[in-house]
């Protein structure tokens, strides 16, 4: 291998690694069914929203090579909208597209399905809903693929039954997922079909012999449960003779980190769909990637993205930082230390500190502390240090705390001892 020797060069290097991890779609003819490689689909899912937020907000996921939105339909919305509903759905489709993504929408939702909304006599509605969605999008150049259901048993109305009632309510649902794959096929030949099972264990044969891609969901909370799931669909997909791919994975608080859920997709050789671009709504504490002004909430989150992933000692030792190794904790100990004796003639008075001498003293302690990520990175002490710093009426004593704190832990890491 030939070594990089200048800056020019190492940013050439750079430069195509990255647009190698960057995937884009060719724009596919017209008229013919496309042929798309399901590993490059690097998505994210993401609702409709106004046109200024969605350009915003997708040249976040631009800078790390995201291609895909896939978002949720109501069938309800469109009872009650009608045109004006297909209107705002086309116009979100063509930004995204003009924004260098292609669409995934969602046409039925079995998370909180109303169960009369899959029963016979409801059929001829969701023709109606069918017909009005796949007619209106089939032709849309940013159009990568239908995903017919979302989760089809993740209701609890299956969930919650038993025996004989379960596998009812299981074949009804897939009777009515049949027939609207069966609709939208007749309508759109030369389309992509798909539906997001809840994991590989919910595929069922039938079902997906009808479509064109097998995607599955991934929210297993070890990386044993998520290699099982992974296997699992593609076994299907060798089965069937279909790529697969994963439309739904990433979540906090269910021990399904973004960096292991990307590490499983890296190591299956598979397109992906994250849950979800935006730090917000309901989920905000749980999901997403992007806070709304484009800052991140997790470094290996991104560096994943890109096939880079943290060192866990499978294949080389991991090396602990060393935060003093050129004597810079030591040094960080000593600003607090003078920044922290301020005193009168005759007693100690903290009012007297010196702000910028105690938040400067602050800081190099806390760069040292978060370049080897040893505080919460969810909880920067930079964080805390800026907001002082603004505050002219910042609380001294809480600085002066601030600084205790990172000393006792500079100290503790780096085995300090007075």
């Amino acid at each position: 291998m030939k070594i990089v020797k200048t800056c020019r060069s190492a940013f050439a290097v750079t430069v195509v690694v990255m647009c190698a991890a960057t995937a884009s779609f060719a724009e596919q003819p017209a008229g013919r069914k496309p042929v798309i490689d399901c590993t490059k689909i690097r998505g994210v899912c993401y609702g409709i929203r106004p046109e200024e937020t969605v350009r915003k907000e997708l040249a976040y996921g631009t800078r790390v090579g995201l291609n895909t939105v896939r978002f949720w339909l109501s069938r309800g919305v469109y009872e009650k909208r009608g045109d004006k509903y297909i209107q705002q759905i086309l116009d979100f489709m063509r930004t995204c597209h003009s924004c260098g993504y292609k669409s995934m929408p969602i046409l039925f939702n079995g998370n909180g399905l109303n169960p009369n909304s899959i029963q016979p006599e409801a059929y001829a509605s969701a023709d109606r809903f069918t017909e009005a969605i796949v007619t209106a999008l089939k032709d849309e150049p940013g159009l990568l693929m239908f995903d017919m259901m979302n989760e089809p048993l993740c209701n609890p109305w299956v969930s919650n039954a038993t025996g004989d009632v379960r596998k009812v309510r299981k074949e009804m649902t897939w009777a009515f997922l049949r027939r609207e794959i069966d609709v939208a096929r007749k309508l759109a030949p030369n389309c992509l079909f798909t539906v997001g099972y809840t994991t590989a264990y919910e595929i069922e044969q039938t079902t997906a012999e009808r479509l064109d891609v097998i995607s599955f969901h991934d929210y297993s909370e070890s990386r044993v449960g998520g290699r099982s799931n992974y296997a699992r669909a593609a076994e299907w997909g060798r089965k069937l003779g279909k790529q697969v791919i994963q439309t739904e994975t990433g979540c906090l608080a269910r021990a399904n980190s973004y960096e292991m859920a990307l590490q499983l997709c890296h190591e299956y050789k598979i397109g992906w769909v994250l849950f979800d671009l935006i730090i917000d709504g309901r989920c905000i504490d749980e999901h997403g990637i992007f806070y709304p002004d484009g800052t991140i909430r997790d470094a290996g989150t991104i560096a994943a993205m890109f096939g880079c992933f943290r060192n866990r000692g499978e294949k080389c030792a991991v090396v602990p930082p060393n935060p003093n190794r050129e004597g810079k904790a030591d040094r960080a100990l000593t600003l607090i230390r003078e920044a922290l004796k301020e005193y009168t003639a005759d007693a100690f008075d903290y009012r007297r500190s010196d702000k910028k001498k105690l938040l400067d003293a602050c800081e190099v302690a806390a760069n040292l502390l978060e370049a080897c990520e040893l505080v919460p990175m969810c909880d920067l002490p930079t964080t805390k240090i800026a907001a002082f710093r603004n505050d002219p009426k910042a609380d001294l004593w809480e600085i002066r705390k601030l600084a205790y704190s990172l000393a006792k832990r500079l100290k503790e890491v780096c085995q300090i001892v007075d």
